[in-house]
């Protein structure tokens, strides 16, 4: 077993690999009562095409969330649930765009319910009958989606960002990729990526790591799999131009809201990793657009706005920037942006203040095991592996590096969206 040393951080995760190439990362609080494990497989919604060596597949969309709704079903009649209700444990998961992510969550006896993680995430047992039955629960999730207005306008506002790229789908797929799906699409998907190479264990919280691992060992070994098939998602070529560059929307929202997305090519960004494009873009838009910002204090002086947010997220070959505005001064609001983004702005004390702030949020993550596991979650899925001198980098980070960064911004490719309420 390695230990990862945080450095500055004075933290440690500890490391191993099982021989069937599952990978495992571990945090140790002994100041809390419960533990957090979390087995997540590299596959999602956008998994809809791939290839394995010459062969290419193509799948109906909502898959990989259909796939971790019947992976609960253990033998007939018996259901995760069933057995983790006996050990006090609470027990979820949830869809992403690029992966799926199984969770145990419980204060007693974490070496017999991490274990029994793994044995029901990798149970190959599925039938026509669960398959079938599912699709009518899965259909009204669906439903949901699509008359929450906040499902809504992220997909919508995604579609008219994307040509052709599978993040404008819904993760759940709608109700007519949902009738698509059958037992064969889940057969092929959970043979082709949930295999141990495709998968990594996170367990945090209050436990023995060498427990832990020694009982993960066990399990692993006392399993066969097939030789993992090294499939390859097919990704769809993505014109530089925004899909849609305006649209209003009559929705179910009790007030007017205003969508505005940025869309990036990263190759103009190539000078830079991914880690240092997001930690770049989070200060930037924090000083520009954040709750401390001149720019959002002035919005809300004047009641032009009743709240305002901003993401931003690296979708392949993309950087897409997205704000959400609750405002009914769709005119006046939209000229307030165009002129800000012209004129996106840093000084160096802004810069130092939020560079420091970051830094000390770093040592105060390591606080909740949630948290805490979400985090190196976020790092492997993101970056391959823990970070392990993010408090160094965050450091190293000089004025004038970010001043450089902001010349290479384009934040002249925009996407609207206007959200109205419904009339009466």
């Amino acid at each position: 077993m390695t230990e990862i040393n945080l450095k500055g951080l004075n933290e440690k995760i500890y490391y191993d690999e099982c021989d069937n190439g599952l990978k495992v990362y571990m945090w140790v609080n002994k100041r809390v009562n419960t533990f957090y494990g979390t087995l997540s497989v590299k596959y999602g919604s956008i998994h809809n095409e791939f290839k394995v060596g010459n062969k290419t597949y193509k799948t109906p969309a909502g898959v990989a969330h259909f796939l971790e709704h019947v992976k609960f079903n253990e033998r007939k009649d018996v259901t995760a649930h069933d057995y983790f209700n006996k050990t006090g444990c609470d027990t979820n998961a949830f869809t992403t765009f690029n992966y799926t992510n199984y969770q145990v969550f419980g204060s007693e006896n974490p070496k017999e319910n991490i274990v029994h993680l793994l044995d029901f995430v990798q149970n190959d047992y599925f039938t026509k009958k669960i398959v079938n039955s599912e699709k009518g629960i899965i259909t009204e999730e669906a439903k949901m989606g699509e008359d929450d207005p906040y499902t809504v306008m992220l997909f919508k506002h995604l579609d008219n960002l994307f040509n052709g790229y599978e993040h404008k789908k819904l993760i759940t797929g709608t109700k007519e990729d949902i009738k698509k799906i059958t037992l064969e699409d889940i057969k092929l998907v959970f043979n082709t990526f949930y295999h141990p190479e495709n998968m990594f264990l996170i367990v945090t919280g209050n436990f023995n790591p060498y427990e832990i691992m020694e009982a993960v060992k066990e399990n692993q070994n006392q399993k066969e799999f097939k030789e993992y098939l090294n499939p390859v998602r097919v990704i769809k070529k993505e014109n530089k131009k925004v899909n849609k560059d305006y649209e209003e929307l009559n929705i179910n929202v009790t007030s007017k809201k205003i969508k505005i997305g940025i869309k990036i090519p990263k190759n103009i960004l190539k000078e830079y990793d991914d880690l240092h494009i997001r930690i770049f873009l989070s200060i930037l838009l924090k000083a520009n657009f954040g709750n401390t910002s001149d720019f959002k204090d002035n919005l809300l002086e004047k009641e032009l706005i009743n709240s305002m947010s901003c993401m931003n997220e690296i979708f392949d070959d993309y950087v897409i920037i997205m704000f959400t505005i609750d405002s009914s001064y769709k005119e006046e609001i939209l000229n307030l942006f165009n002129e800000k983004l012209k004129n996106i702005e840093l000084t160096e004390k802004t810069f130092e203040r939020m560079k420091k702030a970051n830094i000390a949020s770093l040592i105060l993550e390591y606080e909740d095991v949630e948290f805490v596991n979400s985090v190196i979650q976020s790092e492997i899925l993101f970056y391959g592996d823990v970070i392990n001198n993010l408090k160094e980098i965050y450091e190293n980070i000089k004025y004038e590096d970010i001043l450089k960064f902001m010349k290479y911004l384009d934040l002249k490719e925009r996407s609207v969206l206007i959200l109205k309420p419904l009339e009466n």
